[in-house]
Formats: structure tokens, sequence, C-alpha cells
């Protein structure tokens, strides 16, 4: 019966631990697919706020000149 029992037992260990072997193998992948996208996301970003500090960057060039000109007449 000892024996059985530590059978039993083992065999219900290997099985939870398997299954809890894959489910934190599917969530790795998953929290690495998501990893990936933030990145993607933050990359467009960025890419969009040096864009819009460019534009800035012309806007406040054009206005310097036009308030040089109003000096000028």
């Amino acid at each position: 019966m000892g024996e059985w029992a530590a059978i039993l037992g083992g065999t219900g260990a290997a099985v939870v631990t398997g299954l809890f072997a894959v489910f934190g193998s599917r969530f790795r992948k998953e929290n690495t697919i998501q990893h990936s996208d933030s990145l993607r996301r933050l990359d467009d970003i960025s890419e969009r706020i040096c864009e819009v500090r460019d534009d800035v960057k012309e806007v406040r060039r054009r206005q310097d000149d036009h308030l040089e000109w109003h000096a000028e007449q």
C-alpha cells in the first residue's frame, strides 16, 4: 500500500509540475509578445514627438523672423 501511495504521489506531483510548466511557458510567450508590441508603440510615439519638436522649432524660427521684420519696419 505504501508503494502505491508513493507512486501515485510522485505521479500527481509530476502532473502538477508539468501543468505549471506549460502555463508558465504560455504566459512567458504572451508577455514577450506584449513587450514587443509595447516597444514598437513607444518607438512610434518617440518618432512622432521628434516630428512635433521639429515643427515647433520651425514655427519658433518663423515667428522670430516675423518679429524681426516688424522691428525693421
